[in-house]
């Protein structure tokens, strides 16, 4: 377990910081070293009003009135109601690149714990109304090569813990692996209902860590629709 004295993600010495962070609150929800938080770059407006993406940070001609050209043809293949919208905390830079292969990658849970006071927080401000948070699931062979889902750890304590009505179809390469126009213009199927769930009429947010073309997000939202869930939203770490 991860002592106060120790930043999670450098190992550098925090003691006297959190020791007067734990006394005036912690800033950004964040239990890591000063040097760590600066290079964490929140996402700021103006944004995409559908994925949340900073709309400052790509070229105008990849902005289509309010939108990102991404959720434009998400919209042109008929799926613009599939997703009500999309919410990222932090632009994927190298350093949270880093952060996040550490995590998921090496099995260092505490590197993933750092942001769960801050999902914790935003699900409370921000979700109340949703009746069943998500985490994205795991293929079988991610779960065998990791031993967790990432995003259930940022849950951990919360009345959202509930077993998921969604699981994945198949093992298959990994979405980094694929080019950004193959993410898009997939066909196959990516998940499925688990037999037994109700999603009828629920409003559902699904959490991940990182929003790139919404390919994933977008596949487990239209599962989730079909099965009749009224609305489904997304949470993500990141955004790449």
């Amino acid at each position: 377990m991860a002592t106060l004295d120790r930043c999670p993600l450098c190992g550098e010495d925090t003691s006297n910081q959190l020791s007067w962070q734990l006394l005036f609150g912690m800033k950004n929800n964040l239990s890591c070293c000063e040097m760590c938080r600066n290079q964490l770059l929140p996402i700021v407006g103006p944004l995409c009003l559908k994925c949340g993406r900073s709309l400052q940070q790509i070229e105008s001609r990849f902005v289509e009135g309010k939108q990102c050209f991404d959720c434009v043809r998400w919209g042109e293949r008929g799926w613009d109601e599939v997703l009500t919208h999309n919410k990222s905390f932090f632009e994927y830079n190298d350093f949270l690149k880093k952060i996040l292969a550490l995590y998921k990658f090496r099995g260092d849970i505490e590197v993933g714990r750092v942001f769960s006071s801050l999902i914790h927080r935003e699900l409370k401000r921000s979700y109340s109304f949703i009746d069943q948070v998500i985490p994205m699931p795991a293929s079988q062979v991610r779960m065998y090569e990791r031993g967790f889902n990432q995003c259930e750890v940022w849950i951990e304590g919360t009345r959202f813990v509930q077993d998921s009505p969604l699981m994945r179809t198949k093992n298959e390469e990994k979405q980094s692996k694929r080019t950004r126009e193959k993410r898009i213009n997939r066909e196959e199927e990516m998940f499925q209902i688990v037999e037994g769930a109700d999603v009828v009429g629920k409003k559902l947010l699904l959490l991940d860590d990182i929003y790139t073309t919404g390919t994933t997000i977008h596949y487990a939202a239209f599962t989730l629709k079909n099965a009749g869930a009224s609305n489904v939203y997304s949470l993500t770490l990141s955004r790449g």
